[in-house]
């Protein structure tokens, strides 16, 4: 009520007589606030983005600067000459804010095209080749270094400028560029590519990306590469199933040589973790359904847990160990060795 009988009480006639006063003490204070919390998150070390977005979204006068005006004017310590002027810049600029959250998304799209150091994104010279890998990192380069191998070509797009050019040094070839960019996409190829491969490591840009070729390429098979289960989740719940965990394997190699360490046959070994990996992707598959909903996530991956543990126990059904099909001891044997 009070913010209504605020708004209801702005001397419009006020605004129309003096708008060039108005107006000019607007965008003064839009400025100065705008430059004042561009400074305060360079201070706290914000990322560039986020930087932007809270200069650009709290530019305007807050809205308890009707209050203050309402008591100043009431309590006769401003005239009404004074405080009704600013209460219509503060009411200016309140609604300049979506003009505002507009300019910023303009910039923002802008900035994304272009680093901040000036790099443009590369011309993609490749347009028919069967295969898109977004990010060429850790995993993505091991992906297309082996596709590589069975003549398999791939088109490769990074967006850290960096690592681009020490690829090329290395003689392979990528091109530099953010694949979230539709017009991007297309040069590379996407409307007839076989594979978009997503392997970028970065969660947000990763989605970002997805939901892009998604929108753009509905026909176009994505495998895409998640940090670890919350990721994995994120990209189910947008309707991706190709998904695949990046330390899931590795971690399952190491524990089959840990179980090897304390006795276990070699087939055992990966006889548990095949069953393990079985269940454990079952699991993440079944838990997307109710992540987000705490209790019933919990209650859910308790259940789960108990039955993989009783899963993979009691897979071989029995409890002693298994040397069958175990390579070393065989070789043990015949050499008569003691396995």
């Amino acid at each position: 009520i009070f913010f209504i009988s605020v708004g209801a009480g702005i001397d419009f006639g006020l605004i129309a007589s003096v708008p060039g006063l108005i107006l000019g003490m607007t965008v003064v204070v839009v400025a100065v606030k705008l430059g004042v919390l561009y400074a305060v998150g360079g201070i706290f070390r914000q990322p560039r983005a986020a930087r932007d977005l809270t200069a650009f979204a709290l530019a305007q006068v807050g809205e308890f600067a009707f209050v203050l005006f309402s008591v100043a004017d009431q309590g006769r310590i401003l005239p009404p000459d004074k405080t009704g002027p600013l209460v219509a810049v503060t009411a200016l600029s309140m609604g300049l804010t979506p003009l505002m959250l507009l300019v910023h998304d303009k910039l923002a799209a802008r900035c994304n095209q272009v680093r901040p150091e000036g790099r443009a994104a590369d011309e993609i010279d490749e347009h028919d080749n069967p295969v898109i890998i977004a990010g060429y990192g850790r995993v993505g380069h091991i992906i297309g270094r082996l596709l590589g191998t069975q003549q398999v070509r791939c088109t490769v797009i990074d967006m850290d400028a960096d690592q681009v050019e020490l690829f090329r040094k290395l003689g392979l070839k990528v091109f530099y560029g953010d694949a979230s960019r539709e017009d991007l996409l297309h040069a590379a190829g996407a409307g007839q590519a076989k594979l978009f491969i997503l392997a970028v490591d970065d969660e947000e840009k990763s989605l970002e990306i997805a939901e892009t070729v998604r929108r753009h390429y509905p026909n176009l098979p994505i495998m895409a590469r998640a940090a670890g289960r919350i990721h994995a989740y994120k990209l189910m719940q947008r309707g991706f199933t190709d998904v695949w965990r990046e330390t899931l394997d590795s971690s399952l190699e190491m524990g089959i040589a840990a179980l090897r360490r304390v006795g276990l046959g070699a087939y055992e070994a990966r006889r548990a973790a095949r069953r393990f990996r079985a269940l454990d992707e079952a699991t993440v598959r079944e838990l997307v359904e109710v992540w987000g909903d705490e209790p019933k996530y919990i209650a859910a991956a308790r259940q789960r847990i108990e039955i993989l543990d009783r899963a993979v126990q009691g897979a071989d059904g029995h409890g002693g160990p298994d040397s069958a099909w175990d390579t070393t001891n065989l070789a043990r044997e015949v050499r008569g060795e003691s396995p």
